[in-house]
């Protein structure tokens, strides 16, 4: 039976309540990206490495067009190895050659290899490791197998061997050869993944409705594994372009006009006494781009730490 008080009350008297507490309720509910993005925000080494990320992208894909600097293969454009100028902002190499041009348009084949190849491997390893993961048994036990082999082997030695007698020195070849031996990681880990949520409940009623194999994994398992899938991404992305540079650096990575960062330090080895930019501005770079991956990939691995007690 209502009171008298509770008859005196009106509709905007209920609500009050609610109103005091909107802020909070709206706090609590925000989306899971915005979470994941304040958290990774308030990490401090992981903006900086985003931010130095958009700097170097901006430096190889848009410094040329705006600057004008996009020649990086006439020799004789100034004086060999010309000190840093206002016309040419890095100076030169040992044949006149526009260094600026060189380290930017560099850049582009090597984080073009790098994402490409990361790319392509990320696709194959998280194939392999949800059918490893969701089905186990034969089939788990042959494509771990697998895995082990390409582990257990020399990865370098494998690399320069093939690269010399297998490709033709393009771009796409070498992304091709990159990917080819980068997908055991993210392979272990995404079966690693599987196994832990094949068995949730979730899933369990998916499975009890009538969905498919494909589309439990792929629509109700994989989707909750994307956390440690980008993060071992963005932490690829710098291994690769290593790799990349190590490889030029021997002679066996691309081979086009355009050079890349490996292929410029290759090409300033010879000059480190007289002219060490030609040396220390591309491992620089090179530096700059795995150190800023690795910042971003621990930024994320936090921020997509589903055990982390703020919401």
């Amino acid at each position: 039976m209502e009171t008298p008080k509770q008859l005196d009350m009106t509709p905007e008297d209920e609500l009050e309540p609610l109103l005091d507490v909107t802020p909070e309720l709206a706090r609590k509910r925000r989306s899971q990206a915005r979470i994941i993005f304040d958290r990774f925000v308030r990490n401090r080494a992981a903006t900086v490495g985003a931010c130095c990320l958009i700097l170097l992208f901006l430096f190889c894909f848009v410094g040329p067009i705006i600057t004008g600097h996009n020649n990086a293969t006439q020799p004789a454009l100034t004086d060999p190895s010309a000190a840093p100028s206002w016309q040419y902002p890095l100076g030169a190499d040992d044949l006149g050659r526009d260094l600026f041009a060189r380290a930017a348009i560099g850049g582009q084949v090597s984080l073009l290899v790098g994402l490409s190849s990361m790319l392509a491997a990320i696709i194959l390893g998280t194939t392999i490791g949800a059918l490893a993961g969701f089905y186990g048994g034969w089939i788990d036990n042959i494509l771990m197998r697998v895995t082990d082999v390409f582990l257990s082997v020399p990865t370098y030695l494998l690399l320069f061997v093939l690269s010399a007698s297998f490709t033709n020195g393009s771009t796409l070849s070498i992304i091709t050869l990159i990917a080819v031996f980068g997908w055991t990681t993210a392979a272990r880990l995404v079966r690693g993944e599987f196994l832990a949520l094949k068995e949730r409940e979730y899933v369990m009623a998916a499975r009890m409705i009538g969905a498919g194999d494909f589309r439990l994994m792929f629509r109700h398992i994989l989707p909750n594994a994307i956390g440690p899938i980008i993060v071992n991404a963005t932490l690829q992305v710098g291994n690769n372009i290593i790799l990349e540079s190590v490889l030029s650096f021997f002679g066996f990575g691309v081979k086009v006009p355009f050079p890349s960062w490996g292929t410029l330090i290759n090409d300033g080895q010879g000059q480190l006494d007289i002219d060490p930019k030609l040396v220390f501005i591309p491992g620089i770079l090179i530096f700059l781009t795995v150190l800023s991956c690795n910042l971003v990939g621990d930024g994320l691995r936090d921020a997509l730490d589903p055990h982390m007690t703020e919401r």
